[in-house]
């Protein structure tokens, strides 16, 4: 075999998943390093199972899309010591596989992998597994990746048939593993080899038994990996492991290592684009996770008690919390998705735009007005028994205790019908469901549901959820800029020599600013001297987050729009002047959008 596939590697990555899933206990009863918590197995096999379910089933284009779906399922899943590290590996490996392609007029080699390639890839995989750990030390999964890579380097360059390679590298492997006791006094005290080495090792074995089935027959019966392995008192060093994968990442891998060092070690860190997985051994969890808000949005957090988890006892701190909100949040369904949010749809009624043509409600308000209709659509609040059926999915999905976000009372009845819905719940139930008044709509609720989704990934109990929340809300500013006061006009909220009032403002730079003040829309005031509604959104913010700013701290911003995504995205750019993160850009729902009209651009933002 010449050339390996995409579908190859494929069925390699599958292999190596359930061969993992099936030995993890040989893998767990001999962890000893770096502490003997016995999970090295179970944590390789949790990686693993990220890699699988993101590729298993599914048809790839190429092995640059098959190679980013299986690292993203890596960096999602990877846990502990041996997870992070094999990650670290196919950080550097997988990309690897699409550099140096092989292409001809007459056909396309760039999704074939050859020896050299092959070779290149495990040197690059070999280098980021060094880089990820803060204090590498001999007689670890490093020694076996190390004689791998050295089979590969020196056979490459003479051989073409990647089995015979494989073949060498896994016996080279099985000598390193078994030499690694002789490396370190703690392996060799308990008569064991690494665990995660031993990891790497059946990793490598399942790779080849996918290219030559026949090759556990004549392998696996000479020396086994590891005797009977000796008892013996061991104290750890540092009783909690900390994991955490953090979005947009605000400091590099070194200064991170600097920041968290005092606090602990077994520090693993590795970055592929935007996100970072972190892993810590420490006696400060609540300092290590202070440090990881700071460093950028965090998606996942555990917790362990690994003193526990050896002891047979409960070890993983575990929040189990549920978000409820309303569309007029306007999250992204990505967001909605992955945090298994329950969004409670609101009413709207406009029979003669039906049939009028358009990909949203703002392009038929605009044909509404070119065909000469004079009605606007008319909204209405989500009934008690649409959020009992929201508390009730979370409730079913698992969660214990359910937050549930509403926009402003002061504008629609929502709030009151979340109350009454809660009050339908089983006493057992009813306790466990804890309603937030946002006092805000759109980007500015949106905001409100990203904090509470923070808070619950850094594992924090309800009632620290809430008060966080409560003192969040009076921090949030929203901001929109109608393109034309016609709509409101229209509505019969201004007057037409009001919105004639409005639009010589316009004309000559000055913009009326709407916003949200005690959770009611009102004129906030004007921006004079800008023509362009993104650059009046953005000195607003500028102008208003400038204390923050200077105080050291980030703003985070939340952009929708009414069928405007060139300015939207054109605000979004001119916010990297003063670093913003910019969570995302979305459409304005109707409920809010019928009432500021087609083109209107609406930002909110918050410190972080």
């Amino acid at each position: 075999m010449e050339y390996l596939t995409k579908d190859d590697l494929q069925k390699m990555f599958l292999a190596a998943s359930k061969r993992i899933e099936k030995d993890k206990e040989k893998i767990n009863k001999i962890n000893v390093f770096p502490v003997p918590d016995q999970d090295t197995g179970g944590n390789l096999a949790k990686t693993l199972n990220g890699v699988r379910e993101a590729i298993e089933g599914k048809e790839f284009k190429d092995l640059s899309e098959f190679s980013e779906a299986a690292l993203d399922g890596a960096l999602t899943a990877a846990q502990g010591n041996a997870g992070v590290i094999y990650t670290g590996f196919l950080a550097g490996f997988l990309p690897s596989l699409n550099e140096n392609s092989v292409n001809s007029d007459k056909k396309d080699f760039s999704d074939r992998v050859d020896a050299e390639k092959l070779a290149i890839a495990f040197e690059k995989g070999r280098e980021r597994a060094w880089q990820s750990i803060q204090n590498p030390k001999p007689g670890t999964i490093l020694d076996i990746i190390d004689a791998t890579v050295q089979v590969f380097k020196e056979e490459a360059k003479k051989e073409k048939n990647i089995v015979v390679i494989f073949k060498k590298a896994v016996k080279k492997a099985k000598e390193a593993l078994l030499a690694t006791p002789e490396k370190m006094e703690l392996l060799k005290k308990a008569n064991v080899v690494d665990a995660g080495g031993l990891g790497f090792l059946m990793i490598l074995e399942s790779y080849l038994e996918v290219l030559t089935p026949l090759f556990f027959k004549t392998s696996i019966s000479g020396k086994k990996p590891s005797g009977k392995s000796k008892r013996f008192v061991q104290m750890f060093s540092n009783r909690y492991e900390v994991v955490a994968l953090i979005e947009n990442p605000r400091f590099s891998e070194e200064e991170i290592k600097n920041k968290l060092k005092k606090l602990g070690n077994s520090i693993d860190i590795v970055q592929v684009g935007n996100r970072i997985k972190i892993h810590i051994h420490t006696d400060f969890p609540d300092n290590v996770k202070n440090i990881m808000k700071n460093i950028g949005q965090i998606q996942t957090l555990r917790e362990q008690d690994m003193a526990k988890e050896v002891v047979g006892e409960p070890s993983i701190k575990k929040v189990s919390i549920g978000i409820v909100t309303d569309e007029i949040a306007d999250l992204l369904p990505k967001i909605v998705e992955k945090y298994q949010i329950e969004v409670v749809p609101f009413k709207i009624d406009w029979p003669d735009g039906e049939n009028l043509a358009g990909d949203n409600i703002y392009q038929k308000m605009r044909e509404a007005e070119k065909a000469g209709i004079k009605t606007l659509p008319k909204t209405s609040q989500a009934s008690p028994k649409e959020f009992l059926d929201a508390f009730k999915r979370q409730f079913e999905k698992g969660f214990e205790e359910i937050v549930c976000i509403t926009l402003s009372s002061k504008l629609s009845g929502g709030y009151n019908s979340a109350c009454q819905a809660r009050d339908i719940l089983p006493e057992e139930q009813k306790n466990k469901v804890f309603i937030i008044d946002s006092y805000q709509v759109t980007c500015g609720e949106a905001l409100l549901v990203l904090k509470a989704i923070e808070l619950i990934q850094e594992q924090r109990g309800v009632s620290e959820i809430i008060q966080e929340l409560k003192n969040t809300i009076p921090n949030i500013y929203v901001y929109a800029f109608l393109k034309d006061p016609k709509w409101l006009e229209w509505g019969g909220r201004i007057s037409h020599s009001q919105a004639n009032w409005i639009r010589r403002l316009q004309k000559i730079g000055v913009r009326p600013l709407l916003g949200i003040k005690d959770g009611v829309v009102e004129q906030i005031g004007f921006r004079f001297g800008v023509k362009e509604t993104p650059e009046a959104i953005f000195k607003e913010i500028e102008t208003k987050s400038k204390k923050v700013r200077k105080n050291g701290k980030k703003i985070r911003v939340v952009i929708t729009h009414c069928d405007n995504l060139e300015e939207a995205e054109k605000l979004k750019d001119i916010l990297k002047n003063i670093k913003a993160e910019v969570s995302f850009i979305n459409l304005t729902g109707s409920v809010v959008g019928v009432h500021v009209g087609p083109g209107a651009l609406i930002a909110g933002w918050t410190e972080i």
